[in-house]
């Protein structure tokens, strides 16, 4: 009855955790790069970020983590601070809310992959099939014009965003090790500690030229969104569900994403549904519910 309550819990969460992540494509598209460029944003969420969990830290009984762990910890905060928050704002930067919602929807299939590599998931022929069917959607999407051209933003904003989704799947998987040990907070303080180091590093030059008195208070509506719900507290919200669940099953959450930005911007006119991305996203959440639709070896909870 409690296993059952807590995982209640976690789904709840993981609702929650997507709903602000799929308003995010929007509400982040809005003020770049017009009122702030993406490495500047990259570097205010961090800091932020960073800043809110060190200090709700505070309030909580400290844990300790061995020097073992905080090596990993490290290692971990590139794929899930460094490489995630800079290629999904650099990405939606050049592309647009809806094209970047759906690449992301091939993230419970990427989760898929690297579960069955590290946690030694089996990967049958409907999940290969699905596999195969997902990376068919990701594919058209990237070449709906044609012949690769790296000079085109579109196609980089897209091949940006799919590095990253891959790059926070393998995240997923990687830091239930630490969610296992630790509590979320834990981890993610650390975890955004380290990750900040790198991110101030690449992003100072677009931080320090910003206008920040040309900044609308609508703008920085907008801002304050994309760094207290769509990064602290979604970064709770997801490691809260990450560690009652799988990689998996909180992976096949993030194909509500694309229905919320399309639905979203299509309703205000930031951008329009063609009949690529219909197709892509037809092929994309095909190869997610192959692979979601079977029960996993690893189910913890």
């Amino acid at each position: 009855m409690q296993r059952d309550y807590y995982q209640t819990r976690a789904h709840i969460a993981l609702i929650g955790a997507n709903l602000i992540y799929g308003l995010n494509y929007i509400i982040a598209k809005s003020v770049m790069p017009v009122f702030i460029k993406p490495l500047a944003l990259v570097v205010l969420r961090s800091l932020v970020t960073a800043g809110l969990f060190w200090i709700t830290s505070l309030f909580l009984p400290r844990e300790k983590v061995s020097g073992k762990d905080l090596l990993y910890l490290f290692g971990c905060s590139f794929l899930g601070v460094v490489i995630n928050q800079v290629l999904f704002l650099v990405g939606l930067n050049l592309t647009t809310p809806i094209n970047s919602s759906i690449i992301l929807a091939i993230n419970p299939v990427a989760a898929f992959v690297f579960a069955a590599i590290i946690l030694r998931e089996r990967i049958s022929l409907v999940r290969g099939a699905g596999l195969a069917t997902g990376m068919g959607g990701i594919m058209l999407l990237l070449l709906q014009d044609g012949t690769p051209d790296f000079s085109n933003s579109t196609f980089l904003g897209n091949l940006y965003t799919l590095i990253n989704t891959l790059s926070w799947a393998l995240f997923t998987v990687v830091i239930k090790r630490m969610l296992d040990k630790y509590t979320p907070l834990t981890v993610m303080k650390w975890v955004f500690l380290f990750g900040v180091l790198t991110n101030v590093t690449l992003g100072w030059s677009e931080f320090s030229s910003t206008q920040w008195n040309q900044i609308s208070p609508k703008a920085w509506m907008a801002i304050i969104f994309v760094v207290i719900f769509a990064t602290y507290i979604g970064y709770i919200l997801l490691t809260f569900g990450l560690r009652r669940l799988s990689p998996t099953v909180v992976g096949t959450y993030t194909y509500t994403q694309p229905v919320i930005a399309a639905v979203v911007a299509t309703i205000i006119g930031q951008d329009s549904l063609k009949m690529t991305d219909i197709l892509s996203a037809v092929l994309i959440f095909a190869g997610v519910f192959l692979v979601s639709r079977q029960k996993n070896n690893y189910d913890p909870g």
